[in-house]
């Protein structure tokens, strides 16, 4: 018995989800690659008036797409749960450090719209000082969205966390295996 407690604290795991880029973010994106295009084509005809319109668009396009793009990469360390948000552009990207939870304090993880979640709904939404909720999945509606509610930890001491997100099914496996009874859905 002693050796399987030894073998649950010592699990490891990361996976990377990547965010889905809405359709409204690519509309943007292209409207600003069509204004390169035309303040370009306007620069052929005035010169160099037009460089500055056409040079700042095109970085702003650049910049603005690197921002856009962002992932979420779950690392499961032992009884520590953690989301680290990795974003920006690739010569400088930006990883912060976006959501810890202590599996300990767990309250339940479940499948959208699973009824057995809505007594820790009821419960969190109701709590004082007000939850937290963080969306850490894909957002990508094709792929089965769970939702963790715990109690926080360091800063968020005191508070009720709600987190949205995506896990893969091995992770989902280590939670079950971490957690008993406190996962549900995903029984494949």
């Amino acid at each position: 018995m002693q050796e399987q407690v030894y073998e649950v604290q010592n699990i490891c795991h990361r996976e990377s989800v990547e965010r889905r880029i809405s359709m409204q973010t690519r509309i943007i994106q292209f409207m600003l690659y069509v204004a390169v295009l035309v303040f370009t084509f306007l620069g052929s005809m005035w010169g160099a008036l037009m460089l500055a319109p056409s040079l700042g668009t095109l970085f702003f396009a650049w910049y603005f797409m690197g921002v856009a793009r962002m992932s979420y990469e779950y690392r499961l360390d032992g009884y520590t749960f953690s989301v680290i948000r990795h974003s920006g552009m690739r010569s400088r990207p930006k990883h912060e450090d976006f959501l810890t939870l202590d599996l300990h304090e767990l309250i339940v993880i479940g499948e959208e719209g699973d009824p057995r979640l809505d007594e820790a709904e009821r419960v969190s939404a109701a709590a004082s000082p007000r939850r937290i909720t963080y969306n850490v999945s894909a957002h990508d509606p094709s792929r089965t969205a769970f939702i963790a509610y715990a109690k926080g930890m360091g800063a968020e001491q005191g508070r009720y966390i709600k987190a949205y997100m995506q896990p893969s099914s091995r992770l989902l496996a280590y939670f079950k295996m971490l957690c008993p009874g406190k996962v549900m859905g995903d029984d494949q």
